[in-house]
């Protein structure tokens, strides 16, 4: 059984405002953390809707991290910036997509004689690349930032613990679903309801 909280979206309800991402966006810079989202509002022919980490039990991101940046602790997956290396193995790992990178320009650079980027490995030079997550906006008084402006209530934080994880269960399917429908097509999403 799942253990740890996880924000997920109810597709239906979704306007696709974007609201939760400019919440995230602030949360993020009052806390002292790089001031990226750490959601992103997916549109598609079917809707749109936000992708944001699950906080899996079995933690694909952390188990792949070299240097210990992602780590279980307070019923998530924290990510430690300050000793993230941005090797991006966390963004290759996580099923749902909901890991990205994101680099701070270093000062020292000088961009007149250095290339300012390397398009071939997406990278820029004289920037530290580092890992962006959601980490339930860890330390905010009001808990994640996303679900307290949702206009629509579309995002609901589900606690396991609580045994109101069946519901997020059902809302991730149908979402899931409506998604592999419009990517897929037809037949692959009725292929994936006769799996289920």
């Amino acid at each position: 059984m799942k253990q740890h909280k996880f924000v997920i979206c109810d597709y239906k309800r979704c306007i696709g405002c974007t609201t939760c991402m400019a919440a995230c966006y602030s949360s993020a810079y009052e806390r002292g953390k790089l001031a990226k989202s750490r959601l992103t509002v997916l549109r598609q022919a079917g809707g749109v809707m936000p992708t944001q980490c699950r906080q899996c039990d079995d933690g694909p991101c952390a188990n792949v991290c070299p240097t210990g940046a992602l780590r279980f602790a307070n019923n998530y997956i924290e990510l430690h910036e300050e000793i993230c290396i941005g090797c991006k193995m966390c963004t290759l790992a996580c099923p749902y997509g909901a890991i990205s990178s994101s680099a701070e320009l270093m000062p020292s650079v000088n961009y007149a004689v250095e290339p300012k980027y390397y398009l071939e490995i997406e990278s820029q030079a004289g920037a530290k690349s580092t890992a962006i997550k959601c980490d339930l906006c860890n330390g905010r008084e009001g808990g994640p930032a996303c679900v307290e402006v949702c206009p629509t209530s579309a995002l609901v934080m589900i606690d396991p613990k609580e045994g109101n994880h069946k519901l997020g269960f059902a809302i991730d399917y149908k979402a899931a679903s409506a998604f592999v429908s419009d990517v897929l097509g037809d037949t692959a999403a009725s292929a994936s309801k006769k799996e289920a």
